[in-house]
């Protein structure tokens, strides 16, 4: 009885917080305002819930803020059947990091799209990588 309450206080006092900041090189992207018929689709961080980028159809880009400033990467490579215009896959670069986006977009009944599934992994120039699981939506306004 003692080892189980023992190892019941070892658990509860070894699991993380959750976190609330994004990942280094990320802030959360502030709201974006769309012209009308300009389409996007918005990702958030899984972990965190916040809004860490915002790809654009035409030209198809990946807008986020790294390391402090407001970026938009154009697309280097995209794949798969596009929904709405949003490839599944996509990669992007800056000087010093590679970006891809892995999604499962789903096509919703108001001229929308869902994204359950996806992830953002971000490359550094030596090798090392982090992958966000991320949630999505797109839509374009009238």
């Amino acid at each position: 009885m003692m080892i189980t309450a023992l190892m019941a206080l070892q658990l509860a006092t070894t699991q993380p917080p959750p976190p609330s900041a994004l990942p280094v090189p990320f802030t959360e992207l502030p709201q974006q305002v769309l012209e009308p018929g300009q389409c996007a689709l918005f990702l958030w961080d899984r972990a965190s819930g916040k809004r860490i980028a915002m790809l654009g159809r035409t030209p198809a880009t990946l807008r986020a803020i790294i390391d402090g400033r407001s970026t938009d990467l154009p697309a280097q490579a995209r794949e798969g059947e596009e929904v709405m215009g949003f490839a599944p896959i996509s990669r992007f670069r800056s000087a010093n990091r590679s970006f891809e986006v892995r999604l499962t977009i789903l096509p919703a009944t108001a001229g929308g799209a869902v994204v359950r599934d996806g992830s953002l992994t971000i490359t550094e120039a030596d090798g090392s990588a982090l992958v966000l699981p991320v949630a999505g939506l797109a839509g374009c306004p009238q």
